[in-house]
């Protein structure tokens, strides 16, 4: 599909850039549901919610790009994406060890902060494990 529109993806975090090439399909995920975008797409903002981003490459051989996302915005302008993420991992950039152990130590957290009754912690809690699982899904590892 040598003749798709592609356009222009840059994904940053406070620790620098992640991703800046083209795409002819970018997919994120915000609180209401996913949204994909396209080239030429009318221009629009998005919050980000902790989820997937995805990056189809169809004008060539090369496989989905796929990113754990953890908040931010995105920012289209028809021929620019600018995604800007508190935090953004590549999925072959993932430490799955080190994911699975911030579920364990976020699953430990809920434990304890329904025990005390602490909704402050608790909220802490599913942030962190809600992190760690989406790490965890978009590497391919959820056990």
């Amino acid at each position: 599909m040598a003749d798709a529109a592609t356009f222009n993806v840059t994904i940053v975090t406070p620790d620098g850039t992640v991703f800046d090439d083209t795409s002819t399909m970018l997919v994120v995920t915000t609180d209401d549901g996913e949204l994909g975008f396209m080239a030429n797409h009318l221009p629009m903002i998005a919050a980000l919610a902790i989820g997937r981003l995805t990056l189809k490459h169809a004008d060539s051989q090369a496989d989905d790009t796929e990113v754990a996302v953890n908040g931010g915005y995105v920012r289209f302008d028809g021929n620019k994406a600018t995604v800007v993420a508190d935090s953004a991992e590549l999925r072959e950039q993932i430490d799955v060890s080190r994911a699975q152990n911030a579920k364990s130590r976020a699953e430990k957290t809920i434990a304890h902060a329904k025990e005390v009754h602490d909704p402050d912690e608790l909220s802490r809690g599913q942030v962190h494990l809600a992190r760690a699982l989406n790490r965890l899904r978009v590497s391919g590892n959820l056990k």
